[in-house]
């Protein structure tokens, strides 16, 4: 799993050769240490000097999945080898995010299902008259993937959530390596954001949230982004941070739906699943954000 431990940001300006001034800022990471980032940052801040210097385009700004994401660590744990096997993260937005580096969790976003046509359209091919009789609602169509999956592949056992937004689905018999043919194909097929796919890639992780997201209870976007510039930023946060936790208690992430296919779980995604099904407020019957 890679979650970047150092952050460094480089501000810098150059001229282009019409003489415009343009100011710009650029993050980096490191596993090594702080000064490491703050020395890739430069670099890469000399290079964009370069790049303006010479009259050539800004690098355009790299899109979701592209990179690891720059999130702070609540919490981890390592395994044997030392490497991070769990970490919770506070996202871009404030909301806990649970990391795994086997356990696969697949989301699918019903409300930006544009391949909704196309799947019913491959069902009624498939299913023939069956699948005319069936729900075109797209979460009965994106179960019905699921379903159709989980019948081709009997040893599977899946874990399916409602969430705001759409699905969430818990693979239970086995873990994964994210980024395999196998996560990949999956993934794919189920309908989960080419984006999700790609940080997942990049990350050697998957990800589920685990808490709403704050305009759902009623609180702001968070007043700052780690890493945090001094103390204030950080006394400024922890108010925050202490605000969007009461307004969490009324709400839920995700809810249980149902089991599909084999109902076991195997010991090294039971206790994911335990920590998953608490933090997100499974059971609790409250309404989800």
């Amino acid at each position: 799993m890679i979650l970047p431990r150092y952050w460094a940001k480089a501000e810098s300006e150059e001229r282009s050769p019409q003489g415009k001034r343009v100011p710009f800022a650029v993050w980096r990471w490191s596993e090594i240490s702080l000064e490491d980032a703050r020395a890739r940052a430069r670099e890469a801040a000399e290079r964009i000097a370069a790049r303006i210097r010479d009259g050539g385009p800004l690098p355009e700004r790299y899109a979701y999945g592209e990179r690891p994401v720059r999130e702070e660590v609540i919490r981890e744990h390592r395994g044997e080898d030392g490497s991070i096997t769990v970490a919770v993260t506070r996202n871009v937005y404030g909301a806990m995010v649970l990391n795994t580096a086997q356990v696969m969790f697949i989301d699918i976003d019903i409300a930006s299902l544009g391949r909704v046509k196309r799947l019913w359209t491959w069902l009624k091919r498939v299913f023939g008259g069956r699948a005319g009789e069936a729900s075109e609602d797209p979460v009965e169509t994106a179960l019905l993937r699921l379903r159709t999956w989980v019948a081709q592949h009997p040893d599977w056992g899946v874990r399916v959530y409602r969430t705001r937004a759409g699905l969430r689905y818990l693979v239970t018999h086995k873990t994964f390596e994210p980024g395999a043919p196998e996560a990949e194909e999956v993934m794919e097929y189920l309908g989960s954001d080419p984006r999700y796919r790609a940080l997942c890639r990049v990350q050697r992780s998957f990800r589920a949230r685990l808490t709403p997201k704050p305009w759902r209870c009623g609180i702001n976007l968070p007043p700052a982004r780690y890493p945090y510039e001094d103390e204030d930023e950080e006394r400024t946060m922890a108010a925050w941070q202490a605000r969007y936790a009461a307004a969490c208690e009324g709400w839920a992430t995700c809810a249980f739906l149902e089991w599909v296919g084999r109902e076991h779980v195997h010991p090294d995604v039971a206790p994911i699943q335990q920590l998953h099904d608490e933090l997100t407020g499974v059971g609790k019957d409250l309404p989800l954000a």
